[in-house]
């Protein structure tokens, strides 16, 4: 007698891809591989990890550019994003400080808060810096998860 069945998904499996820290438990799964292992890669602590993917905490952008590599795609899309959700994308997938960001775009780093807060719109040309950085960014990133 032969049984089939599907095989039970494991229940640390994320319900739901939401955060960056879903997508990294997911990959990590899925390669078979322990927190202590990711964390090496990394070069973090293994609690860090832990707290990403129980979502405790976000990774800071350094951390998060290192993790959208170790995961191998690009977790977000700009699709009905605001404007101060993709520059926040972008951010991550840089690895670039909201400092870093408005002295490359020419603003101050407050106002470039206040934007990717949706607080505060920008002008005419620093909207299209911002925009200018988004796709560099994006296409970037693109370019490297598909070749």
């Amino acid at each position: 007698m032969v049984l089939k069945a599907k095989k039970p998904v494991n229940t640390a499996y994320p319900k739901e891809l939401v955060t960056l820290g879903d997508h990294l438990r997911k990959v990590r799964l899925d390669k078979g591989m322990s927190q202590p292992q990711v964390s090496l890669i990394l070069n973090t602590s293994t609690d860090m990890v832990t707290n990403w993917e129980l979502n405790r905490n976000e990774p800071t952008p350094k951390f998060a550019k290192l993790i959208i590599e170790f995961i191998g795609y690009v977790p977000f899309s700009l699709e009905n994003a605001s404007l101060g959700k993709r520059i926040y994308y972008a951010r991550l997938m840089s690895g670039m400080t909201q400092d870093q960001i408005s002295k490359e775009i020419g603003c101050d780093e407050s106002n470039l808060r206040n934007i990717e807060l949706d607080i505060r719109k920008p002008g005419v040309e620093l909207n299209k810096k911002i925009g200018d950085f988004i796709n560099r960014v994006f296409n970037h990133n693109n370019e490297s998860y598909t070749n």
